[in-house]
């Protein structure tokens, strides 16, 4: 029997029996929906995110997005960028919410378990949950992790907010710094926690999830210590003349080439002029630098007393980005 004829759209069909089950068929528009079909699509369309489990989620996103291609495509570059920073801020923000639940309000001291419940609160920055993390916690975080963890906060908030122009390769060296240390974060603080959770299958997304990223992880890796690999000749013998790269964080932009473009060797970004580079560096590791003449070239090259060279790279010092000179004397 055709068990459409005779019926019009959103009438409901007499029970039919599948698999010895009575169960309602319902027509809409032409289509037949059994009342298990229904309750099979309530259950799809559910959302159930735990917290560790849904970072984990937005850092497979991140590897997907940043693996797919290479280069990745622009589009890909966004959703890489707004995906690793949602994954920072809810993977940091679970752990400090099992320190205690107040910890993730802006203002803990006007915490309420209400609000906090309901989701209905101002919650911190990332680079207070940081401190937080550091100075409550007790969890140790590397300077460089926590530089590259407000970094992207920064690069996050001009991307949704202003717009950004970087090159590929940019993204992808501080995507995989910061993906490297979220993976040992995740290890470290939230899965030893997540085991004595009620519910083993979260903690079997998660491990699933973590395997997953760590696959896609290491192809990213590996490209990375190829590029390295291909400039390391050249660059060795240029160590008093190379400092970081304000964008990718890679010690490959040689410096004392006079005082027009620079450009990084490993991502490609460019500068117009070497006193428009140093600016750049030093504002990008502090809330702000100085320059001055060279006393050597003459160019208002250098930067005082905040440079950093691949030679001598936890030594501060003042460097002239268009001859390379370290001076010496008060400027």
């Amino acid at each position: 029997m055709n068990i459409s004829e005779n019926n019009e759209p959103g009438s409901t069909i007499p029970a039919t029996t599948v698999a010895g089950v009575s169960e309602v068929t319902t027509e809409r528009e032409g289509v037949l929906i059994t009342d298990s079909t229904l309750a099979k699509h309530a259950k799809l369309v559910h959302v159930d995110f735990p917290p560790v489990e849904n970072g984990v989620d937005y850092l497979r996103s991140v590897v997907d997005h940043l693996t797919d291609a290479d280069p990745p495509t622009p589009r890909a570059l966004k959703y890489a960028v707004l995906h690793l920073q949602a994954a920072a801020e809810v993977l940091l923000k679970a752990r400090l919410q099992r320190e205690h639940w107040s910890l993730v309000f802006k203002d803990p001291s006007a915490a309420s378990r209400k609000s906090f419940e309901a989701g209905d609160f101002i919650s911190c920055t990332t680079e207070a949950a940081l401190d937080r993390l550091r100075n409550i916690a007790g969890i140790s975080i590397d300077d460089k992790s926590a530089g590259a963890l407000k970094k992207l906060a920064d690069t996050r908030n001009a991307l949704q907010h202003y717009g950004l122009t970087w090159p590929a390769r940019a993204v992808e060296a501080r995507a995989a710094d910061v993906l490297d240390f979220l993976m040992s974060f995740v290890h470290a603080e939230l899965v030893p926690a997540s085991t004595v959770l009620p519910g083993a299958a979260e903690h079997d997304e998660i491990q699933d999830g973590l395997a997953y990223v760590r696959s896609k992880l290491s192809t990213l890796q590996s490209f990375l210590k190829r590029r390295h690999n291909q400039l390391r000749p050249d660059l060795e013998k240029l160590l008093d003349l190379t400092v970081q790269c304000p964008l990718c964080m890679q010690w490959t932009v040689v410096i004392g080439s006079g005082g027009g473009p620079l450009s990084c060797r490993f991502c490609h970004h460019s500068w117009p002029s070497a006193e428009i580079a140093a600016v750049d560096s030093g504002l990008t590791w502090n809330e702000y630098c100085n320059l001055a003449d060279c006393p050597i070239c003459g160019e208002s090259a250098v930067l005082v007393d905040i440079a950093t060279i691949a030679s001598a790279p936890t030594h501060s010092q003042s460097v002239c980005f268009a001859c390379g000179a370290v001076v010496i004397d008060r400027l």
